[in-house]
């Protein structure tokens, strides 16, 4: 891989930061958190409520909840980008949207991942195809923190 990596991960329960840190760690990409303003509760991410944060979220049109700055210079000079996050209904969480609308990731080789119990990630990929046509999206990979630096591999190569 030539030039520089980063992974950029939104993680609230550690499950996706965990898979973040197996990936830095296998590809030496520099690992940087895609933190909301205001941090989820476990009532927020009660996908079961209808009346809760993450299901507004997710439900009431174009919503882009605030995050705190992202380091626009570590994007920019990054030619690979390992975007992850948990699956919200099949799909990647709002604040990842905010990320992709405030930064420059045209002409990034992104290769986005997730964690999700059963869910695949193909509809999130083809979401973010539709979404944002100017980035240069590489295959999608579903991970559980079992996996292993060979699994990092296999799929950053293919």
């Amino acid at each position: 891989m030539m030039g520089q990596s980063v992974v950029l991960y939104l993680s609230n329960t550690g499950h996706t930061e965990a898979v973040a840190k197996k990936i830095a760690t296998a590809t030496g990409a520099q690992l940087v958190a895609i933190t909301p303003q205001e941090a989820y509760t476990a009532a927020d991410l009660d996908w079961n409520d209808r009346t809760s944060r993450s299901y507004h979220e997710m439900h009431a049109g174009r919503v882009r909840p605030a995050i705190q700055p992202v380091d626009a210079a570590v994007v920019a000079q990054a030619t690979t980008i390992y975007l992850g996050f948990p699956l919200w209904w099949a799909t990647a969480p709002r604040p990842v949207d905010t990320l992709l609308d405030s930064l420059d990731f045209t002409d990034k080789a992104v290769w986005p991942f997730c964690t999700s119990g059963s869910s695949p990630i193909d509809e999130a990929t083809s979401q973010l195809r539709r979404d944002y046509p100017a980035v240069a999206w590489h295959a999608g990979q579903r991970f559980t923190t079992q996996m292993t630096s060979d699994d990092v591999r296999k799929w950053s190569q293919s």
